[in-house]
């Protein structure tokens, strides 16, 4: 990504996909920062936005627990190219901060006219509490400009508040064909442990040594990230690799464990040599293409480093582009391993994944983070398909946004059935696609736009569904679904059903008026379950007057 993929032309392009949730251009934009350089996940985006009328300039909430942080965001988009960010708007951001650091500040705000979005959020999040508890208040905003002087010299004198400009954002986003790198020198003190130097052919070098936190810091291009263009992943936000790393740094009793614990760094450079005279492993035109979680977590905390915490790191010399390009992917695949990618050579996946091959060729399974995309055919990844079929069959919507489930404590439930095939796979994947076009009609844009609204609504389908001895023997058999004409009896008959729930769910939300918060209740099996049975209960009222359709 360059900065003019954020000029205003070009970031409605980007915002597109966000469009459909109703809400203004800002909060579209919060989403795409959350889930692009933040790296939230869909349902955590939703949750942490509350841009409305009345938001007491404050667009989105999240709370850091390994960071004891309350982070409040606030974001502004230009249509005018060229236009800075100064220091006005800073201002007025910590101003709105400052309603947020004593606990009968919030209470005013909960207790006044502010908007009923941003009171759930305080609430569902109770920052409150976390405020009487010690955690900080922080400012992040976030701007499709450049920052002025003004800017500047500001965020100077000011330490609780983060600009994310375009070139900030630009240099976070994910950009597997950037090449640039930190251009200089740096020497790597390897005389308290010496390294192993790798033969590798003529044109390439590679050393392996553990290098001491505290020197890894003091590479440049960390504060810019130009020191990470070419990893993969770069920081991800505030994710659970992250936390874990800031875990173990706060912990002096176990630095001197790290090593046995980390996957270690990979670093490429243009060139390098040992330096037997000074013990030093000196490196020209470097850039870290695994690894950048880590330093950018060493990095921040600083003050809590010390000598006994190393990490392996893996030093290679090359001026092989391509090789370069196949070491920052190979590593990036390597490490980090989610339980999904653990999962992916097991026998279930690679049944369903050869079930497609035979039986769906217009499709592709994925089951492992990296797959080569196959051009023209419709892609379902294996993550995907577990949170379809956990609010489907396992009746459970309100554990969907939980990914880490679908391949930890529920994988057996939710994969190991003889009825889960490529054939049902691929119905619910088209079933859904119905329950969200659906969705379009609720009253409530945002909530029609929620991830778990969707699958709630598909868990009301369902028991729809098992009302019907016809749909229920089709969705209970073992084999029905793999059959084309069954998928489409179905399927053909889910836009009436799905128009009809959508009439009395509105009704349903128009009656709990204020009381409303989805994003709590969509979480809650009682109240899930408390919905789903008014909604089939009013269905029910409905078929019996030949007011709604049903599944034949």
């Amino acid at each position: 990504m360059t900065k003019d993929d954020l000029t205003y032309s070009n970031l409605q392009t980007l915002l597109k996909p966000y469009a459909p949730k109703g809400r203004s251009e800002s909060a579209s934009f919060l989403n795409w920062f959350f889930e692009n350089i933040y790296r939230l996940n869909d349902v955590d985006a939703d949750d942490a936005i509350c841009d409305e009328k009345n938001d007491k300039g404050i667009d989105g909430i999240y709370v850091d627990n390994t960071a004891q942080e309350v982070q409040f965001f606030q974001s502004k988009i230009t249509q005018k190219d060229g236009r800075t960010l100064g220091d006005a708007d800073l201002k007025a951001f910590s101003g709105a901060l400052n309603q947020f650091r004593t606990a009968d500040s919030i209470d005013a705000i909960i207790a006044g006219n502010a908007n009923a979005d941003l009171k759930r959020i305080l609430t569902r999040q109770n920052v409150k509490q976390l405020v009487v508890d010690g955690y900080k208040v922080v400012g992040y905003f976030v701007a499709n400009q450049d920052k002025d002087q003004n800017c500047v010299e500001y965020l100077q004198h000011v330490n609780d508040l983060t600009v994310y400009d375009r070139e900030k954002i630009a240099l976070e986003f994910i950009d597997f064909d950037a090449s640039e790198g930190v251009k200089g020198k740096f020497g790597f003190d390897v005389s308290y442990a010496g390294l192993l130097e790798v033969a590798m052919d003529a044109g390439t070098k590679a050393y392996l040594f553990p290098a001491k936190a505290s020197e890894l810091i003091k590479l440049d291009g960390i504060e810019d990230d130009t020191l990470f263009k070419q990893n993969v992943r770069l920081t991800l936000g505030n994710t659970a690799v992250n936390k874990s790393i800031s875990a173990s740094i706060s912990d002096k009793s176990e630095h001197k464990n790290f090593p046995l614990y980390h996957n270690g760094i990979t670093l490429l450079c243009r060139s390098a040599d040992f330096d037997k005279a000074s013990d030093k492993l000196n490196i020209n035109d470097y850039v870290v293409v695994n690894g950048a979680q880590s330093i950018s977590t060493f990095y921040k905390n600083a003050s809590s480093l010390s000598d006994d915490l190393r990490v392996f790191v893996k030093v290679i010399a090359l001026v092989d582009n391509e090789l370069s390009r196949k070491i920052t992917i190979n590593s990036n695949n390597q490490n980090a391993i989610k339980v999904r990618d653990l999962r992916s050579n097991h026998s279930v996946m690679l049944r369903l994944k050869a079930e497609f091959e035979r039986s769906f060729p217009e499709y592709a399974f994925e089951i492992k983070r990296g797959e080569e995309a196959q051009p023209g055919k419709i892609i379902i990844s294996n993550e995907d398909a577990g949170r379809l079929l956990m609010a489907f069959d396992l009746n459970q919507p309100y554990s969907s946004h939980q990914v880490y489930k679908v391949f930890d404590e529920n994988y057996g439930d939710i994969f190991g059935r003889p009825e889960v095939t490529a054939g049902r796979i691929v119905f619910l994947s088209e079933l859904f696609e119905h329950v969200s076009e659906g969705l379009k009609e609720l009253d409530n844009v945002a909530m029609g736009g929620y991830a778990l609204t969707r699958y709630f609504l598909l868990n009301v389908v369902r028991h729809i569904m098992d009302k019907s001895e016809a749909a229920k023997e089709i969705i209970s058999s073992r084999t029905a679904l793999d059959q084309k004409a069954n998928r489409d009896r179905l399927l053909d008959q889910v836009p009436a059903v799905v128009s009809d729930l959508v009439i009395d769910f509105n009704y349903e939300i128009g009656e709990e008026a204020e009381s409303l918060d989805y994003k709590r209740d969509l979480k809650s099996p009682e109240r899930v379950r408390a919905w789903r049975n008014r909604l089939l209960s009013s269905y029910e009222k409905e078929l019996k007057k030949g007011k709604a359709s049903r599944f034949v």
